[in-house]
């Protein structure tokens, strides 16, 4: 590392340094959302690895079997004969090297491809699914509560990841619940504020494609795509960079389609790969090859930032590489919210052709604390159906508290309706009869959420 002036060592304290400051941008492509037979997939981790690497040429393959007995009943445990790692932990731990983590530790190879093992936890209906990373243990449901998420953070307090520190958590498929008031546990904190703060120490990631989990062939399209849920959770307050997954429950695993998950890097380890997820240098894209390399204020996208000065203009550079098609068109759209807010919005849209060979720029957008800006890129093909990938944001909002919507005593509902109302100010909720009036932890209590609440 070069010397750098007093100056500069001065500012980096303050501020977050520049991502890659002192280190090549690398691209590395994968899959993070998948399964075996270990439990209600196809095949063996060996074979979910190796095709991985060898018929896909993925960089990284992440193999991630439910942890609880409630995903592995009738038909999955009949098919496969009870191997499942929620009703024998060896399966996934060893000592057998065919258990999931030694298999892992066994494919792992830096430099070439990097295997990694973790967990699908909770069940849709309780929650939704979350992957968690990196994690030597099964998350044991006789301790954690299926679809109790503060209990698996509690959890998780003592069950650190391979490096060390807290595991990264994945958001998954958001389309298949749009029960917005238990999802990712939502309903397992008081209220909503410490719920996104609780949630934040180990959420970076959320799933924007994903699928088809059954597929049995190749060359297939995603099937879910959750753009909107996405900017549901950034207005939300979250930081999470959105992700490409396959949820192969057959032997296609990174062939199924060509949706990868691309982390940016300096290295290809497991641990460089773990660090870049936390940091959410991220990306979801569609092309299985596309590189994106896109900055603000010479940070990668998925870093938060201090509020710029009043009036800066942002200094977002990019390049753009695809080996197979280097002279395809794109579309640049520029997409920015505000936390706490009710949209995001289309700032801009710029055009450029062909892989850059230096950094390119795009001029004129600003923001505000509080906000952020990610990137939105078409890529046209010349077959006519165009390819999405979607930039992790970055946040303009280091020296402003992630606010929450109002706390359980502000919940209120009509003995005669089985919806609850998370504000008295909703319209439908001030037209409630005060002899019908429900406050507090009671109204909410076999109700659902009003959809939207509050309506003003």
């Amino acid at each position: 590392m070069k010397n750098l002036p007093f100056c500069w060592c001065i500012l980096s304290a303050a501020l977050a340094q520049p991502s890659s400051l002192f280190a090549d941008d690398l691209v590395f492509f994968g899959n993070l959302h998948s399964h075996t037979s270990y439990s209600d997939g196809s095949g063996t981790p060996d074979q979910a690895y190796t095709r991985a690497r060898d018929v896909a040429k993925l960089d990284f393959l992440a193999i991630t079997e439910h942890n609880h007995r409630a995903a592995e009943d009738g038909a999955a445990a009949d098919r496969h004969d009870g191997l499942l790692i929620g009703k024998n932990p060896a399966l996934y731990v060893g000592p057998n090297e065919t258990a999931l983590i030694p298999t892992a530790n066994r494919f792992n190879n830096d430099g070439h491809f990097i295997a990694i093992y973790g967990q699908e936890f909770s069940s849709i209906s309780k929650g939704n699914h979350a992957n968690v990373f990196d994690i030597g243990e099964v998350i044991d449901d006789h301790v954690v509560t299926n679809g109790r998420f503060d209990s698996l953070l509690e959890w998780l307090a003592t069950h650190l990841d391979s490096t060390g520190k807290k595991a990264v958590l994945q958001f998954n498929h958001a389309a298949l619940l749009d029960n917005y008031s238990i999802q990712y546990g939502a309903d397992d904190f008081g209220t909503q504020t410490n719920w996104i703060a609780k949630m934040s120490d180990h959420a970076a990631l959320f799933e924007m494609l994903n699928g088809p989990a059954m597929a049995k062939t190749s060359g297939n399209r995603a099937e879910e795509l959750m753009e909107d849920d996405f900017k549901r959770y950034l207005l939300l307050g979250f930081h999470l960079a959105p992700t490409g997954d396959q949820d192969n429950h057959y032997f296609t695993w990174g062939t199924s389609t060509d949706v990868r998950t691309a982390i940016v890097t300096d290295q290809l380890t497991r641990s460089k790969l773990i660090e870049a997820m936390r940091a959410r240098h991220v990306y979801a894209t569609e092309d299985k090859n596309l590189r994106l390399v896109f900055k603000v204020n010479g940070h990668l996208c998925g870093d938060i930032l201090a509020p710029p000065a009043p009036g800066a203009e942002l200094q977002i550079t990019y390049t753009i590489e695809d080996d197979d098609e280097p002279n395809a068109a794109y579309a640049i759209q520029v997409w920015s919210g505000k936390i706490g807010g009710s949209t995001v919005s289309l700032l801009d849209s710029v055009s450029t052709t062909g892989t850059t060979s230096t950094p390119l720029t795009i001029s004129d957008i600003h923001a505000n604390a509080g906000e952020f800006v990610y990137f939105k890129i078409i890529q046209s093909n010349e077959d006519g159906v165009p390819d999405h990938a979607w930039t992790a944001p970055v946040w303009f909002d280091s020296a402003t508290p992630v606010p929450g919507p109002e706390d359980v005593s502000q919940f209120v509902a009509s003995r005669n309706s089985l919806v609850y109302h998370v504000s008295p100010t909703c319209r439908s909720a001030m037209s409630i009869k005060p002899s019908n009036r429900i406050t507090g932890l009671a109204a909410k209590e076999r109700r659902t959420q009003h959809q939207g609440c509050p309506v003003l």
